[in-house]
């Protein structure tokens, strides 16, 4: 019998505290639905995604040390972590009650950027919405923000509706499709991992990340649909596919807003400038074609985009200083207060913006994994809303990329849901709000003066070795 080295000894043990971990999660769910909710459970919940991700942080630092460990392995426990909430109770979410419902308006055929819930409910809409909320009883009135209309981009639409074609309002069926889109990440993950001379293995990060698969596979957020489009992109401009690389990034733009901030990243106007022209032609062309339902719905306040963009907040200690400070001075220049909401807003896409030019074209040969987690890390840390499935955005970059700052998110993040045990606004909850992102500001700076200083020593090595 083959005996198992110590390595995968380590590997095994971390394997089975993750899933016993996230089974005592699935465990203690119905405690935790929003229809059900036990305040009791809220600490119990954090202090297992705590361990869980303490114990992924060995398994990856374990892994790093000795890479000898089977892919397969990895894989197969993977998988069983996910197997695990397939059938859970979402924990104190309902974001997929809005999925289920405008998978049925796409899958009726009228345009979900045309009416909100709350239209439909007042019977200011289309008669097919109103006999389709006939079948939603028990999942209508659970819908979020019903005064707005949706959110989500067409892309993300379109698989919403493939959803409700497989099961209506079926949970279970939802899981399906981000398993299959979550599997696909993997299966890019590893080409990108392979082309790039690293080990397959690196894919532990995403695969075994406790936060992922909880807000993906128990919450059913809807953000794992990205990921592919995402990371294929990137492979493809690695393989000088650039103009197939920006489409797919303008379908990944079309699941979220968010991978529209890497565009122009990988761009060479100066050296590439036909190229170049020929990669925006085709991300804008395409992006204002999958964008086209929601421009032809003459968006209005309800629209949900121009909701989220005015008035969103929260869970962001960074912007709500910033939005504090705006206020301050705002008052001293006799200018209502009011409006340091749009003028934070606008500093932080000021900021956001500068940056992302400096890492394009400022920073040196970083690698095009890495410059992509720097700049959609800085849009999540800048963000006013700072929600804990956002963070699965920068997980799979992480796997190609480390950064001991943003990884130790997975551990960070979970306090978040200690809001829902503590007294809204009080010192305790805004204590929380500043534990989960204050030692990843200050690991950050680590990280980037270490950088520096690499860059400097390299710069001195070089200048000597010249002289």
């Amino acid at each position: 019998m083959k005996k198992i080295n110590k390595p995968d000894r380590l590997l095994l043990l971390c394997g089975i505290s993750i899933f016993a971990l996230l089974a005592a999660v699935a465990k203690i769910s119905p405690g935790l639905a929003a229809e059900d909710f036990r305040k009791d459970l809220v600490p119990v919940f954090t202090a297992l995604m705590m361990a869980a991700a303490a114990v992924y942080f060995l398994a990856v630092r374990g892994f790093r040390r000795n890479r000898a460990v089977p892919l397969l392995f990895i894989i197969l426990f993977g998988l069983a972590f996910r197997a695990l909430f397939m059938f859970s109770v979402p924990v104190l979410e309902n974001d997929f009650y809005r999925y289920f419902w405008d998978g049925g308006v796409v899958a009726s055929g009228v345009n979900p950027y045309t009416h909100s819930p709350g239209q439909v409910s007042a019977g200011a809409a289309d008669e097919r919405l109103v006999e389709l909320k006939r079948g939603y009883e028990g999942h209508f009135e659970k819908i979020n923000h019903p005064e707005i209309k949706t959110i989500y981009p067409p892309v993300a639409e379109f698989f919403f509706a493939v959803s409700h074609k497989i099961s209506p309002r079926s949970l279970t069926a939802w899981r399906l499709v981000l398993l299959a889109f979550d599997a696909a990440t993997l299966a890019v993950l590893l080409a990108s991992l392979r082309a790039l001379g690293m080990s397959p293995q690196n894919c532990i990060v995403y695969w075994w990340n406790p936060l992922v698969v909880k807000e993906i596979f128990n919450s059913a957020h809807m953000d794992v649909l990205a990921f592919p489009f995402v990371l294929g992109a990137i492979l493809l401009f690695l393989k000088n596919r650039k103009k197939l690389g920006a489409a797919a990034l303008a379908v990944a733009a079309g699941v979220k807003l968010w991978p529209a901030l890497i565009f122009g990243t990988f761009l060479r106007p100066l050296r590439e400038k036909w190229t170049s022209v020929a990669q925006t032609l085709v991300f804008v062309v395409l992006l204002g074609a999958i964008f086209l339902p929601m421009l032809l719905s003459q968006p209005d306040q309800s629209s949900g985009i121009a909701a989220y963009g005015k008035s969103w907040q929260n869970n962001s200690p960074f912007f709500a200083t910033v939005l504090r400070t705006g206020e301050f001075f705002l008052e001293l220049a006799d200018i209502h207060p009011g409006h340091a909401q749009k003028y934070s807003r606008m500093a932080i896409l000021a900021a956001l913006v500068l940056w992302k030019l400096y890492v394009a074209f400022g920073s040196g040969p970083l690698g095009l994994h890495r410059k992509a987690l720097l700049i959609v890390g800085a849009g999540f840390l800048l963000s006013p809303a700072q929600f804990p499935w956002y963070f699965t955005w920068l997980v799979p970059f992480l796997a190609v990329a480390p950064s001991r700052a943003f990884l130790s998110l997975t551990a960070l993040l979970p306090l978040y849901y200690l809001q829902y045990c503590l007294p809204a606004g009080g010192t305790s909850a805004n204590l929380v709000v500043w534990l989960e992102f204050v030692p990843v500001w200050i690991l950050l700076f680590f990280e980037w003066t270490k950088y520096r200083s690499d860059k400097k020593r390299e710069a001195s090595a070089a200048s000597g070795a010249a002289g």
